[in-house]
């Protein structure tokens, strides 16, 4: 048991977990204090040992001290920043490999994520996708194509903030996870979205390109991951196989909502 703070204290010296400038403050504070105890340890073993006086050993017991102190501090500051620059390294890292690198916006690792730590009951998924796409870098261009994505995913985390995570999970398809909110909210704003989207056409890259979206809507309700993103799959296949630039729900969604029969909410 007496090993243990002593254990912890050697560990945050050593490997220290340093992410902001507190705990910057703290490592060379705690770290200063430890060589200069262990400092003045040694020059006290040294003056029992060969002691010439109080006067000379207080004399030298300053000098260790003021020594350390100026040795310590610069090095184990200059240790400590590198471990703050290393873990903000680490966080950058980590986040890059959540977002998308074109849209900005999270990408299907960090989408599916958080569907993974959503409560169960309260969960609804949105795929959405926009119409004929590749119409759209067949005529315009990739470079075109791009600009088109990213405006249309500006939109997008701007008509839908406030619902949950919106990622782009590849190409020109996006989803929507949303907990706490109600699925009538949800749609609602799909709509809104859907209609602005249709409503004028996108300036990209000195373009002019009209484009429309459409979306499948599902709620978890004890199911799996995998079951709730087939379902809002299949509602989305239902909505593009039908005339597109719409939104369809899938068939528990409509169940669960009073409508009887298969039909657009757009």
């Amino acid at each position: 048991m007496r090993g243990r703070p002593v254990s912890r204290l050697w560990k945050l010296v050593t490997a220290p977990e340093i992410k902001d400038r507190r705990d910057l403050v703290r490592y060379v504070f705690l770290a200063t204090a430890l060589s200069v105890a262990m400092a003045l340890a040694l020059d006290v073993a040294n003056q029992l040992t060969f002691f010439l006086g109080w006067p000379a050993a207080f004399r030298s017991w300053i000098v260790t001290i003021g020594v350390a102190l100026v040795i310590a501090v610069p090095i184990l500051s200059w240790i400590g920043r590198a471990h703050l620059a290393l873990y903000h390294a680490k966080q950058q890292v980590e986040t890059l490999s959540r977002t998308d690198p074109l849209t900005s916006l999270p990408n299907r690792r960090a989408l599916l994520e958080r569907a993974e730590q959503s409560d169960v009951t309260l969960m609804v998924l949105v795929i959405l996708d926009i119409d004929h796409f590749k119409k759209v870098n067949d005529i315009y261009g990739h470079r075109v194509g791009d600009a088109v994505l990213r405006e249309v995913s500006r939109i997008m985390a701007a008509s839908l903030k406030g619902l949950g995570m919106l990622a782009r999970i590849g190409g020109e398809e996006f989803a929507l996870v949303s907990s706490g909110v109600s699925p009538e909210d949800v749609i609602e704003r799909l709509k809104a979205l859907r209609r602005q989207v249709a409503a004028h056409p996108l300036l990209a890259a000195g373009q002019a390109v009209a484009v429309t979206i459409s979306a499948g809507v599902a709620v978890r309700n004890s199911k799996t991951l995998d079951e709730l993103y087939t379902e809002a799959d299949r509602a989305l296949y239902v909505a593009k196989h039908g005339g597109r630039n719409q939104i369809r729900l899938s068939d528990e969604l409509r169940a669960m909502l009073g409508i009887e029969a298969p039909r657009s909410v757009a």
